[in-house]
């Protein structure tokens, strides 16, 4: 019994080793980031948080809604559809601005329904994005036609969406875009920066046949890109709050889309001018080693001729 203790504690001493030299390694090249990071920082403004581990419960909301609007052969339509609302619960840990999380969807483990959502991001003061995937099947609402408005039930209309954004901060050594959405800066002084964005985004809707409201089966693929310039501001108050607002409107420089309607497949063509934008709102508070925050990033796009096939989205 002696013998196999005395294994196990050499194995655990091992592996804790081996632990202890990759957080030596990775530390020794966060030390060169934060070194560099400091040459261009302006600390009378930004100010890195001095605890190297951070630990985070979030409450996410989210929800799409979708317009489309164009002609069929029985006229003009629109049709306006919004997905349930997603509410999960994430646990997060940042190292040094090194995030990982999990989260939870109470609704989607219980089977009420089956709409996700997949959130990645890595914000800098100089360089960010995010990457946001999600899927939904609770689309439910209206189309307005000649013949009358036909109320559209859930689980006819399927979408899926993914949506990279990316920015680029002109004012970084004053402006902070972490102190806002991941806590690893502190602004301390009020400022704001001019930036340049784009986005890229790839949507994929489906329509089940349904004889009662006349739907075909149907699918669409849109994939297009943006880019634009925007602004944003970080106010700081008294007390340790911080509000953050930006926005970055964006022009569609590429389209690519695809109707196939019972079988038929027909290109949609590019339509100027195609829109994006990117909104950020963040309000933050912070007590000492503790901080409270909420904060929100809105997709919008509206893509497509309005005589033909018009594609309004947005999503938070």
């Amino acid at each position: 019994m002696t013998f196999r203790i005395i294994i196990v504690i050499i194995l655990l001493c091992a592996t804790g080793a081996k632990a202890q030299n990759a957080k030596d390694r990775i530390d020794r090249l966060l030390d060169m980031r934060d070194d560099r990071s400091r040459l261009h920082t302006d600390t009378n403004y930004l100010l890195r948080l001095p605890q190297r581990l951070r630990l985070r419960a979030i409450v996410n909301a989210s929800g799409a809604e979708l317009t489309v609007k164009g002609t069929s052969a029985g006229g003009r339509f629109r049709s306006d559809l919004s997905a349930q609302n997603r509410y999960t619960v994430s646990f997060g840990a940042s190292y040094r601005g090194l995030s990982a999380s999990v989260a939870l969807n109470p609704a989607h483990l219980a089977g009420r329904n089956k709409d996700y959502e997949f959130n990645m991001n890595a914000y800098g003061n100089r360089l960010g994005a995010d990457v946001i995937f999600h899927s939904a099947n609770t689309f439910s609402g209206s189309i307005d036609t000649p013949h009358g408005t036909v109320e559209v039930p859930a689980g006819l209309v399927r979408q899926s969406q993914l949506t990279l954004n990316a920015y680029y901060v002109l004012n970084a050594r004053r402006f902070s875009y972490p102190a806002a959405f991941s806590q690893s800066w502190i602004q301390r002084r009020s400022c704001g920066s001019w930036m340049f964005g784009m986005s890229l985004n790839g949507t994929w809707l489906r329509t089940e046949r349904n004889a009662e409201i006349g739907s075909p089966e149907a699918q669409l693929d849109i994939v297009h890109a943006g880019i634009g310039i925007g602004y944003g501001y970080n106010l700081v108050l008294r007390g340790g709050w911080l509000l953050h607002l930006s926005a970055l409107p964006e022009l569609v420089v590429f389209s690519r889309s695809r109707m196939v309607t019972d079988g038929v497949s027909e290109r949609r063509p590019y339509t100027f001018p195609d829109v994006m934008s990117v909104g950020r709102i963040a309000v933050v508070r912070h007590f000492d080693r503790y901080f409270a925050g909420l904060s929100t990033v809105v997709n919008t796009s509206a893509v497509g001729d309005a005589d033909r096939l018009h594609l309004g989205s947005t999503m938070t």
